[in-house]
C-alpha cells in the first residue's frame, strides 16, 4: 500500500491508532462524519468508507474480533489517508482532491476483500445495519 510517501505516513499512523481503542473509535467517528460531508463527491465510496469505519469501530469496541491484524492495518491506513487533508492530491482541490483517497480505499478493499465480506456477513447476521 506504500505507493506514495503519504501512504507510508498513513500506515505508521494506523499502527499507532490501533494500539488505542479510544483512538480507533475516534478515527471511525471522524470517517463517518467526513463521509457524510462529502457524500455527493464520493458517490459509492462513501458507503464503502462507512463500512470500513464500522469494521474498525466494531473491532475497537470488541464486538467483532475475527479480523487479521494485517487487514486492520490496511483498512485503518486507508481511513487515515482519507482524513489527511494534504496527501498526494490535496483535498482542497475541488475536482481532484478525493481521487487519490478513493484510489487508496479501492486498493485496501481489494487487498482485504475476503475479510470485508466476512464482516459484512457478520453485520447482516447480527442485524447491525446502522452506519454509525
Amino acid at each position: 500500500m506504500a505507493a506514495n510517501p503519504f501512504t507510508g505516513q498513513a500506515l505508521r499512523r494506523a499502527e499507532r491508532i490501533l494500539r488505542s481503542a479510544t483512538a480507533s473509535r475516534w478515527l471511525s467517528r471522524a470517517v463517518f462524519l467526513r463521509s457524510d460531508r462529502f457524500r455527493q463527491r464520493l458517490g459509492d465510496a462513501a458507503d464503502e468508507l462507512k463500512l470500513l469505519a464500522g469494521l474498525l469501530r466494531d473491532w475497537a469496541t470488541g464486538r467483532y474480533r475475527q479480523v487479521p491484524w494485517s487487514t486492520l492495518v490496511s483498512i485503518t491506513a486507508a481511513l487515515v489517508y482519507f482524513l489527511m487533508p494534504l496527501d498526494a492530491i490535496p483535498d482542497p482541490l475541488v475536482a481532484l482532491g478525493l481521487l487519490d483517497d478513493i484510489g487508496v480505499l479501492t486498493k485496501a478493499t481489494r487487498l482485504c476483500r475476503d475479510d470485508i465480506a466476512r464482516y459484512r456477513q457478520w453485520r447482516e447476521q447480527e442485524g447491525t445495519d446502522e452506519q454509525e
